[in-house]
């Protein structure tokens, strides 16, 4: 039956990493989704102060979500999830007691980004270290992706249901409850890395990530691409709804269409995408996440807007395991932690400049300049992700691990597994 619903089956190695990220994306995902929404009609806060609290809360979690990464290089994934998930419920059970304070309140969804980023970007190390195959690692990633969005789908109309039966205390608790289950799981059932020997501690840093030319390319298309992803789900929804017309129960039922479709395409799409060469594969699929917004230059009808999400959620389909794959096998594996640390921290400044500069172009050029400007940083991101690639040489089917003393990898003699500059 699942594989029948899904197309597929998740790999047994990666399954408690899935239940692990259904729990987080069941719980305090759900929370930032909600998060305006309780600023607003729980706490009663002007829209300044909620657009504050984002911009506050942006550079943060980016910052943890990089420094949770390092940190995990020294003393594995597992406990700094652990900690993570209940350190959040810890901190959603004192914004339900506190949150009627507007300074407390404001502190504790600001911490919230910091405490949850372990558990928000750790489950991708974690595949990386399970599953060896580099074939196989795309799968492992599209199945975390299946659970994350079954999350996604559960959450938020539980977090309704807690809103309407018991108000936002409730909502906050309920959300604190899922995720001390969570932690209670990973404790128990999400294996733990081998520790790290001492001689490797220490080899991986912000400066050694950036001088990795592939690696920083792909941080680049990353940045680029998680714009194009603000686009899709902060930019569009604002203007749809402002600027076209359009009413907001309408938009709700159009952003269904996004996980439900990751929930029955996921595994199907990447399975199918697979015969394609990395290089061409990530490029093609960053083009379909920008490009299509230039059809809404034509017409702004539902039924447009509805191609736009099928068309942006394809390429995101297929950009996000492709992405996270190339970057497991660009990442050297004793700070395999620090690299992706570095590849989560780009939703931060993609999340603090998007939205800011779709906006201020709205109000200085017009509409149609925000999905030109979406366009083009498609583009880009298509050329920086298929570079990375090729200067890796994985498009080539080359694999770091294969390349020893002598060989050289875009300017970066190669000693076993990682590369030592010139």
């Amino acid at each position: 039956m699942t594989r029948f619903v899904l197309g597929g089956e998740v790999r047994r190695s990666v399954r408690p990493v899935a239940a692990m990220s259904f729990a987080y994306y069941a719980s305090f995902s759900t929370f930032w989704v909600y998060v305006g929404v309780y600023a607003v009609k729980g706490l009663h806060w002007p829209a300044s102060r909620v657009g504050l609290l984002f911009l506050i809360s942006a550079p943060g979690a980016a910052a943890a979500n990089y420094l949770s990464g390092r940190v995990s290089d020294r003393t594995g994934r597992k406990p700094l999830i652990v900690a993570s998930f209940l350190g959040s419920a810890a901190n959603m059970s004192l914004l339900a007691a506190f949150g009627h304070t507007t300074a407390v309140a404001f502190v504790l969804v600001v911490a919230q980004g910091v405490i949850g980023a372990p558990a928000f970007s750790l489950d991708r190390v974690l595949v990386a270290d399970l599953v060896d195959n580099r074939a196989e690692r795309e799968e492992a990633y599209a199945g975390v992706r299946v659970a994350s969005n079954l999350g996604a789908l559960v959450g938020p109309p539980l977090g309704a249901l807690l809103v309407v039966l018991g108000g936002w205390t409730a909502f906050l608790l309920g959300i604190a409850a899922i995720g001390l289950a969570g932690g209670v799981f990973t404790a128990l059932f999400v294996p733990g890395r081998p520790r790290v020997p001492d001689a490797e501690k220490g080899r991986g840093s912000l400066r050694a990530v950036v001088r990795d030319r592939p690696f920083a390319l792909l941080l680049l298309s990353s940045l680029l691409a998680y714009g194009d992803y603000c686009g899709f789900e902060t930019v569009l929804p604002v203007i749809a709804v402002a600027s076209y017309g359009l009413a907001p129960s309408t938009w709700g039922l159009l952003v269904a269409i996004s996980p439900a479709l990751v929930v029955l395409g996921q595994l199907r799409l990447t399975r199918a995408s697979g015969r394609m060469p990395p290089a061409p594969r990530i490029a093609a699929a960053t083009l379909l996440m920008g490009l299509p917004f230039l059809a809404l230059l034509v017409s702004t009808s539902v039924a447009v807007i509805a191609a736009v999400i099928v068309l942006f959620m394809a390429g995101e389909m297929v950009w996000m395991p492709t992405s996270q794959a190339v970057a497991a096998e660009l990442a050297p594996e004793a700070v395999r932690g620090t690299y992706f640390g570095a590849l989560a921290a780009m939703t931060g400044p993609a999340w603090t400049l998007a939205p800011f500069v779709a906006f201020e172009l709205r109000d200085q050029a017009g509409v149609h300049a925000v999905w030109l400007l979406f366009a083009a940083i498609a583009v880009a991101s298509a050329v920086a992700g298929a570079a990375a690639v090729r200067a890796s040489g994985l498009g080539r089917g080359a694999d770091r691990r294969d390349l020893r003393a002598g060989r050289v990898v875009s300017g970066q003699e190669v000693e076993g597994d990682e590369p030592v500059t010139q």
